[in-house]
């Protein structure tokens, strides 16, 4: 990608941000009330710090296999990590790799291998050495933005297109073929929810978060501009809208899914919400919704030595608090 085609693309992905911090602000809160009983047992303090004052990190996740802590830059394309038990990230991937300048959705599969996602592709790494294995690309790259992705047990790769409201499948035996020919190969549709999403204006970053059960049977992915969540079956090719009671979480972002709860983290409102899904993971209810100035436009969450911890992108904030930082959350 050359510098001003990535120029554009940082662009209009700073607007699509704009239009979800706007929707944010304008949506009705319908758990106002909760959020006042209950917003002073939400507690936020800072865990992880990362390098430089340009980070404004988008997504993180957790090496199975060793503990350590991988965070993506939105702006730069950079990748930290904090190995297990430290307070301090440093770069494991700079500015540049391959060519990025932008990284949003990561994750460390079973294997040890770190997939990061910029607008056009995913990339996969070696997380021992940075040795780049593979590359999986967008049939529209110029029209594209991957966004989130997760694995499940089988080792099939899912990965959200927020501005073409669709779901890429990578099966496992393909993404395995890629890395041993050290290759590229183009992702193919898994899921087109076109037909359900709600209307929304143009370019606006629709499908976010994307999370796996334990057992692979199902997916739940976010739109980020209604707060609608929608139930993926990958057996069937299914899609079906969740009904949620007690307030659609509005901006939601990244996802964490254990069990029969669900954790939604909503950039635009600094909200944090836990969901009781139902048992066949048609409906849910919201049991917490919190919001707190001090997640900072949050935009991940993931259990990190026990504890719920979330990612502060900062982005659109007026003023930094630096350093940038992965907070430790409890109330929730």
């Amino acid at each position: 990608m050359d510098s001003t085609h990535a120029r554009r693309r940082l662009t209009a992905c700073a607007l699509a941000l704009a239009c979800a911090l706007a929707v944010a602000v304008t949506a009705p809160d319908s758990d106002a009330r909760a959020d006042a009983a209950t917003a002073r047992s939400l507690t936020v303090d800072p865990a992880i710090t990362l390098p430089g004052n340009q980070a404004y990190p988008e997504s993180m996740a957790t090496d199975p296999r060793t503990g350590d802590l991988y965070v993506t830059s939105f702006t730069t394309g950079a990748v930290y990590r904090a190995p297990a038990g430290r307070s301090e990230a440093t770069v494991f991937l700079p500015s540049g790799t391959d060519g990025r300048t932008q990284a949003m959705g990561t994750e460390v599969d079973r294997h040890g291998r770190l997939w990061v996602n910029d607008a056009g592709g995913v990339t996969v790494y070696d997380t021992a050495n940075g040795t780049r294995l593979a590359r999986f690309v967008s049939p529209t790259p110029g029209t594209s933005l991957l966004d989130d992705l997760d694995l499940t047990p089988d080792g099939t790769a899912y990965i959200t297109d927020s501005l073409l409201q669709l779901v890429y499948r990578l099966p496992a035996t393909t993404i395995e073929d890629t890395i041993a020919s050290r290759g590229t190969t183009t992702l193919t549709t898994g899921f087109d929810l076109n037909d359900v999403i709600a209307p929304h204006p143009q370019g606006a970053i629709t499908l976010n978060g994307i999370e796996s059960d334990a057992t692979g049977t199902y997916l739940i992915t976010a739109d980020m501009a209604s707060g609608d969540l929608f139930r993926l079956e990958p057996s069937t090719g299914g899609v079906r809208k969740l009904t949620v009671t007690g307030g659609s979480p509005v901006s939601a972002d990244g996802l964490l899914w254990e069990k029969d709860q669900l954790w939604v983290v909503q950039f635009g409102s600094d909200g944090i919400s836990r969901l009781a899904l139902s048992a066949d993971r048609t409906s849910a209810t919201v049991a917490v919704h919190l919001t707190d100035q001090a997640l900072e436009h949050p935009t991940a969450v993931v259990r990190l030595g026990g504890s719920l911890h979330v990612l502060r992108s900062q982005f659109g904030s007026a003023t930094l608090d630096l350093p940038f930082s992965v907070a430790r959350v409890s109330g929730v």
